[in-house]
């Protein structure tokens, strides 16, 4: 059975549609009267955000859903959105099935029988460049019409089950998110930071500025963002400015001759070669090699 994706006219763009998968792109503006609320999801789906927006699950708490996050829907899932990134919400999808949703959650979570309307029991997941980068290629094929429907079907089974082992795997680390107050606020100042962050994630921005921002002191901010992200802030800035430069090489300007130390400036590296550095330990390839593999 396909997934029953029925497009919203000026914000659903679907690349390829076949099988148990179906590939796509959301755009919707800040000024758009649906951005707060686009109405009930309707397909399961991971989402791979281009932009910052917070997002927020009907009955949840609200949450940053960065270029760093993949995010993770069951059909029918109701959600808010309110704007971070003034480009508004940008982000591409990957959706299966139900019957494929169940097969593939079960592997992750056999708790899933319970509840075989909602299989996903995760509503976000940690991001890693390299999958972006994956999914950003098998994008481009599909958008380009050379995807052929086995590839399809593998690769977003691939992409999906590794979503779901990163979300798995980092609530296995964290704990359940029914927490304490306290806890609750750490949470919710990690949150905030990363917020700030999205806002200007090309901008030099201190631990001293973040922190006055956020109205807690560096150390503090330090350490909670660590406890809760697994990563330091200037780590987390790194990932946001790898996966801008990963757009921008899968497009044509990002092909052009000479285009590479622009892409560098453009997505906040010092240099040319900062980004081939950060490239190599991210990725395992220079720049020149991921914008050969995104075609």
């Amino acid at each position: 059975m396909r997934p029953r994706i029925i497009p919203r006219e000026g914000i659903d763009r679907i690349d390829y549609e076949g099988g148990s998968v179906a590939i796509g792109r959301f755009r919707c503006e800040i000024g758009h009267p649906d951005f707060r609320d686009t109405g009930p999801i309707r397909q399961a789906i991971v989402v791979f955000p281009r932009t910052s927006v917070w997002i927020r699950h009907e009955g949840g708490r609200e949450f940053v859903a960065d270029p760093n996050v993949v995010t993770i829907y069951n059909r029918g899932q109701r959600y808010d959105r309110f704007p971070i990134d003034p480009a508004g919400d940008r982000c591409d999808w990957f959706a299966l099935s139900d019957d494929l949703a169940r097969d593939v959650a079960a592997h992750f979570t056999p708790s899933t029988a319970e509840t075989p309307e909602r299989p996903f029991r995760y509503e976000r997941a940690p991001g890693r460049a390299d999958l972006y980068a994956r999914q950003r290629a098998l994008l481009r094929r599909a958008m380009t019409g050379v995807l052929s429907p086995l590839e399809a079907e593998e690769e977003v089974i691939a992409i999906v089950s590794a979503v779901l082992a990163l979300a798995r795997d980092h609530t296995e680390r964290h704990g359940s998110t029914k927490r304490a107050d306290a806890t609750r606020r750490r949470r919710d100042l990690a949150e905030a930071a990363r917020a700030e962050l999205a806002r200007a994630p090309f901008e030099n921005r201190s631990v001293a500025d973040l922190a006055r921002a956020l109205s807690t002191s560096p150390f503090h901010l330090c350490r909670v963002f660590r406890e809760q992200t697994g990563q330091t802030m200037h780590g987390y800035r790194v990932g946001i400015r790898l996966r801008r430069a990963i757009d921008r090489l899968s497009t044509a300007s990002g092909r052009a001759p000479g285009g590479l130390s622009a892409i560098a400036h453009e997505a906040g590296f010092a240099s040319h070669a900062h980004l081939v550095q950060i490239c190599r330990r991210e990725l395992g390839m220079t720049p020149t090699a991921l914008r050969a593999r995104l075609g």
